[in-house]
């Protein structure tokens, strides 16, 4: 009886190994067909100029977010698609000077002064204040390692008090004041 259990216990073990050895060897066989629809890795990225694509139908301006292109691939659309004619509007920002805090190197916002150009729709004031390193939410103005909140942040658009904050969307002629005490 014991002969029995013993290799009883034998073949089970073998059997369990050969299953386990199938388990990872089986669905790699099968996931090895090539397929055209490879994923791509995101694409870390400093300024608008880092992420162009070289696509058939030729050049694709691409826009850098949050350090990540938005785009990765020919394939993929982009909710931002530039626009050659900029909205173009006025922000004033108690004591910063938003050229100086900007890179060149980016392509879908532009500042001249207080004057801003922004080359894509829908785009709202938290993208392009973090164009130039500021950090601008529905409660905070963050630059420089300082923050100013709710309490004390105040912002105007085109005369009149507005509480959107970051997701304003700036329209062609706009005025924009920030201001905090």
């Amino acid at each position: 009886m014991a002969k029995t259990e013993k290799l009883f216990s034998k073949v089970i073990i073998i059997v369990f190994l050969v299953l386990l050895i199938l388990g990872f060897v089986v669905p790699g066989i099968l996931n090895n067909s090539s397929s055209d629809s490879k994923a791509n890795e995101p694409r870390v990225c400093s300024s608008d100029a880092d992420c162009y694509l070289s696509c058939d139908q030729g050049p694709e301006t691409v826009l850098c977010l949050q350090n990540l292109c938005l785009i990765n691939s020919c394939q993929e659309k982009s909710y931002y698609q530039y626009n050659p004619t900029p909205i173009s509007f006025t922000l004033n920002l108690q004591n910063v000077t938003l050229q100086e805090r900007s890179n060149d190197k980016d392509i879908f916002v532009k500042f001249n002064g207080n004057k801003v150009q922004v080359f894509t729709t829908k785009f709202s004031l938290y993208h392009i204040l973090e164009k130039a390193n500021i950090i601008f939410d529905t409660q905070c103005l963050t630059f420089d390692q300082n923050q100013h909140c709710s309490k004390e942040l105040l912002m105007k658009a085109n005369g009149n008090n507005s509480t959107l904050f970051g997701n304003y969307v700036p329209q062609e002629g706009d005025l924009i004041e920030v201001s905090y005490s």
